[in-house]
């Protein structure tokens, strides 16, 4: 069994290291699976979340890009972002209970709640983003 200090140290060094940890969660029932940051917060930037039963190659290149684009801005991404794909992601500013249902180690690594979340998009074939008239099911996420 994993020692609850060796977790924490993984994440520290990942931070050390590229700016940021990530979590995969893997889908559960009608629970889709998510990906999300962890560090971005201790430099005042919001964490990253993209849901959605999308490889975790995927999931982690386009978070792990978006990551070091907000690091190097030192500022938080907004709006439609490129990250060299057919369509750009698009982001949004989740809610407060998102914290709670799906960033939750990121709290408890940080000790505290007061961080913001961005919730990553990704559009369908035909460029429609989650929530919008016409999204295929698949990419037609929950917006937290």
């Amino acid at each position: 069994m994993l020692d609850p200090s060796d977790f924490y140290t993984d994440i520290e060094h990942n931070i050390a290291r590229s700016g940021q940890h990530l979590f995969l969660i893997f889908a559960d029932g009608a629970t889709p699976a998510f990906a999300y940051s962890i560090g971005n917060a201790l430099q005042g930037l919001p964490e990253l979340l993209l849901i959605g039963n999308f490889s975790p190659r995927v999931a982690g290149s386009i978070l792990n890009e978006l990551g070091r684009k907000m690091r190097e801005a030192r500022r938080p991404l907004e709006g439609d972002i490129d990250v060299g794909g057919q369509f750009p992601v698009r982001l949004r500013h989740a809610s407060a209970e998102t914290r709670n249902r799906f960033t939750f180690q990121a709290g408890r690594y940080l000790r505290h709640e007061e961080y913001d979340v961005l919730q990553v998009l990704l559009c369908d074939p035909a460029g429609v983003y989650p929530g919008e008239t016409g999204c295929e099911p698949a990419y037609d996420v929950p917006l937290a």
